[in-house]
């Protein structure tokens, strides 16, 4: 990535414990200007001595109830964990990567894969956190405060009056997004996740960042989204796992099925939360308010009402974690019911080279 590209970094709380008392860090929320953004963080071990991470409501990097977010001293000199909530990982810091010995690890995804239907092919996006708000431009447009915390990654401009053309003009020089592909505007975003160890004061845990993935099955070809065009996945009602979307750990190997709610996850590695999106569009409308437009496949074919395949995205937002066990919520209630949103905010050539390229080749 380009040095002209902001990236909004993790906001920090470290404490340090020392022979000479108690000395607390400043709160780091900083947009930065310099650097390269790469493909995405390398979700290692945990910084020693690492901050929350959380913030309650939505703030930065504080500390729920408006305390030192100290803990009593050891006198050993060595850094205490705040809430022992970790930190997001920090920029520019490439840390440990998992213990390759556990049986559990894997690279992960490939939770969706439906019998019968060949391999597809795939490119991928990584988008960094842009911010947290209670606004809904798809279902709420022009509102706020609407709805329920939500956390937004991508578009650096998205707000409650948001449109794919908005976003666009936005970002005609690549330089108002956070994603890996300076032409993706695009605006992605879940409700906020919590901690609600204490139910009346539920911390929002901030996130690292999003990776997408577009893809379409082997031998299918698929149609471009179109400007303007929408989507909206997962049930927020639900009570029990969805089929099209849940909760995994970053290692997790391919096929593990989702949960619920977050899983005792080891401290090496992010929660993450997955949502996947129908493939299947009416063709002829970019947006509905209760996305009528859009089915999903079955076996790999799109049914009559909606017979134009389009990219089938799946999103995976990943969360920091101390491998404590919490009890998590989302903004909108409990954590089965995970959902996501999506506008497209493409430069629509680079999306179609893109979709030419890599998912409608030959061979």
């Amino acid at each position: 990535m380009t040095s002209h590209n902001k990236k909004i970094t993790a906001a920090l709380v470290a404490v340090t414990i020392g022979a000479g008392g108690l000395a607390a860090a400043p709160l780091l929320a900083q947009t930065g200007s310099g650097g390269q953004r790469g493909p995405g963080h390398n979700h290692g071990a945990p910084t020693p001595g690492g901050g929350i991470g959380i913030q309650p409501g939505t703030g930065f990097g504080q500390v729920p109830g408006g305390g030192t977010g100290t803990q009593p001293g050891t006198g050993t000199g060595q850094q205490q964990p705040v809430m022992g909530v970790v930190q997001p990982d920090q920029p520019g810091v490439r840390q440990q990567g998992p213990d390759i010995t556990s049986p559990r690890v894997g690279p992960g995804g490939d939770t969706f894969t439906v019998e019968g239907v060949r391999r597809g092919r795939t490119f991928r996006v990584t988008c960094d956190f842009v911010k947290s708000g209670m606004f809904d431009p798809i279902v709420f447009p022009g509102q706020e405060p609407a709805g329920h915390d939500h956390q937004f990654f991508g578009a650096t401009t998205i707000n409650k009056d948001s449109t794919g053309a908005s976003l666009v003009a936005a970002n005609v020089n690549g330089d108002a997004t956070t994603c890996s592909r300076l032409r993706d505007g695009s605006a992605y975003w879940v409700p906020a996740l919590q901690v609600a160890d204490d139910p009346a004061n539920p911390v929002t845990v901030q996130p690292d960042e999003i990776r997408v993935r577009y893809s379409a099955p082997r031998g299918q070809r698929v149609r471009t989204f179109p400007a303007g065009f929408t989507l909206v996945a997962g049930d927020k009602t639900a009570t029990t796992v969805q089929a099209n979307a849940g909760w995994r750990c970053e290692f997790d190997r391919p096929g593990t099925p989702l949960e619920a709610s977050p899983p005792a996850c080891d401290t090496d590695e992010d929660i993450v939360g997955v949502v996947r999106f129908p493939n299947c569009w009416d063709g002829k409308n970019a947006t509905s308010p209760t996305q009528a437009h859009m089915a999903y496949s079955a076996t790999g074919a799109c049914p009559t009402t909606h017979p134009v395949a389009v990219p089938e995205l799946i999103e995976e937002v990943f969360w920091p974690n101390d491998g404590l066990d919490h009890a998590y919520q989302l903004s909108s209630g409990n954590t089965a019911g995970i959902h996501a949103d999506f506008i497209n905010g493409w430069d629509q050539r680079a999306l179609r080279n893109q979709v030419r390229r890599w998912l409608n080749r030959r061979g």
